[in-house]
């Protein structure tokens, strides 16, 4: 048995702007992508997020009032993600991004489960987020699959 990992990014235009300040993320916050899922049993998925769990801000120094890095309050953004075969039949039910964080138990274990069986299967990913902040990262889709091409 051999072990597949198809990572799907979304948002990836993100990672391309040099340095420059984006005001307005209305264009990432609603979206789809859409990509093939290799030949074989789709176990699992889960979500690596590029952005930090942090936001620097600048210290007002010593003894000042603004902490040098702040968890930035993930109840502020909710993203509904929605996973569709080529067909347009629900592979999950639309679900917030928080379901599809890896959990513990390395690559194999802790992420969100699937069971469907996949012959080269073209899915879409799409999102929805209520809130300013975009989601930027990918998803990892876990397949097993007998054809070994050693």
């Amino acid at each position: 048995m051999k072990k597949i990992f198809k990572r799907i990014k979304v948002n990836k235009e993100l990672l391309k702007i040099n340095g420059s300040i984006v005001k307005d993320f209305s264009e990432y916050l609603e979206n789809e992508t859409h990509d093939t899922i290799p030949s074989g049993s789709v176990k699992g998925v889960y979500f690596i997020s590029y952005l930090s769990e942090t936001i620097p801000t600048p210290s007002t120094g010593e003894g000042g009032l603004v902490p040098t890095n702040f968890a930035f309050p993930s109840i502020l953004t909710h993203t509904n993600i929605t996973l569709k075969d080529s067909r347009g039949h629900l592979l999950t039910e639309p679900t917030d991004i928080k379901d599809y964080q890896h959990k513990n138990g390395g690559y194999s274990k802790g992420f969100k489960e699937l069971n469907f069986e996949s012959n080269n299967e073209r899915i879409s990913i799409s999102w929805e987020t209520t809130g300013g902040m975009p989601i930027l990262g990918e998803f990892v889709f876990i397949i097993e699959s007998n054809s070994c091409e050693c």
